[in-house]
């Protein structure tokens, strides 16, 4: 799927139509080449819930503009549709000078926001976007992941969520560059019961039947990267690691939990606290980036970031002149809500191969 060009100002409120968005403004093509700062030994990864654009997504872009920060993969969350997904993919290749392809689990979502920030509520799907020139996709698969009842309902891990917003996205990419398949896996889990755990493992190992078989992380690829809105926090109450936290991160012992098997990923946050659990608990909250090398050596990460809602204002500000339209103007006839790119934080870091 290609990114599509969008109309250089965005609809306005009355009088002030004619308002030159800064925003719009594209790289020249000297610029643009001086900025495809790939690099064979290592990726670099992002990951936010993106909230149906309806913040000020664009800082965050802004952010993601200086050279050594491109992104290579971005999972994001809660993007609308396909539509929606070419837009966001098409305004990071016009700012970051670099061509992106964006996928979602469903072209045409089913199933609408919970929440009421805005009317009509969006529909909500998953997706991932990656460098055009650094990525083949090899395989493509969804499926929808354990967990169901609302708040007010009985809740399980026997059923499957019944919503589009939920719904994972699995790519096996080829990278061009290190000559190496890595996969990707976007999600969101469910909100109102945490089935992580049997999430997890279902990703690892995949299954074989029904309209969700997929084929798990596998060995063939030489880095694993599982990103998304986890929904649960990775410590319980007394400060203990959760035990879906403590099979994902290798770093963590086991021993408490009744499954000890450690699906054996990096958690960058981690790495970036050196294990100091009230760090780890600052920077993660409830969206998680994990990396794994499938040669079963632990991934190197580095470059870890939680990018602030202000800091990604002043990016907006450097790169512009001043905060861009998105925050004064109606953007498809909603009204944006406040000075955030999203209501999550989103996580960058570098994954190298070796």
């Amino acid at each position: 799927m290609g990114a599509v060009l969008l109309a250089a100002c965005e609809p306005g409120q009355a009088g002030d139509a004619e308002l030159f968005d800064p925003d719009e403004v594209e790289l020249a093509e000297s610029d643009a080449a001086l900025r495809n700062n790939m690099k064979p030994e290592r990726l670099v990864v992002y990951n936010v819930n993106i909230e149906n654009m309806i913040f000020d997504w664009k800082d965050l872009v802004h952010d993601m503009s200086r050279d050594d920060l491109r992104p290579d993969v971005f999972t994001v969350q809660q993007v609308t549709d396909a539509d929606e997904m070419q837009r966001l993919a098409g305004y990071m290749s016009r700012r970051l000078g670099v061509k992106y392809t964006g996928v979602v689990a469903k072209a045409n979502p089913p199933d609408r926001r919970f929440q009421n920030q805005i009317t009509p509520r969006p529909t909500v799907t998953t997706g991932i976007i990656f460098r055009d020139a650094r990525f083949d996709v090899v395989t493509r698969s969804s499926w929808m992941p354990w967990g169901k009842g609302l708040a007010d309902q009985p809740k399980t891990c026997d059923e499957r969520s019944p919503h589009s917003g939920y719904e994972t996205l699995r790519l096996k990419l080829f990278d061009k560059v290190a000559k190496k398949n890595i996969v990707v896996v976007s999600l969101r889990h469910w909100t109102w019961h945490s089935c992580n755990t049997k999430n997890l493992f279902e990703i690892d190992e995949g299954f074989e039947r029904g309209p969700n078989a997929h084929a798990g992380l596998g060995t063939a690829s030489a880095l694993h990267i599982v990103a998304g809105d986890f929904n649960e926090p990775a410590f319980e109450g007394n400060g203990d690691y959760k035990c879906w936290y403590r099979q994902m991160n290798r770093s963590v012992p086991q021993a408490q939990c009744a499954n000890d098997d450690s699906l054996g990923f990096t958690e960058p946050a981690y790495e970036h606290c050196d294990g100091d659990r009230a760090c780890t608990n600052r920077l993660t909250g409830i969206d998680f980036l994990f990396v794994r090398r499938s040669d079963g050596k632990k991934a190197k990460t580095d470059h870890f970031n939680v990018v602030s809602f202000d800091e990604a204002h002043q990016s907006s500000v450097k790169a512009t002149g001043g905060d861009g339209p998105s925050n004064i103007k109606s953007r498809d006839g909603y009204n944006d809500q406040g000075p955030n790119y999203s209501q999550h934080k989103a996580m960058r870091a570098y994954v190298y191969y070796e």
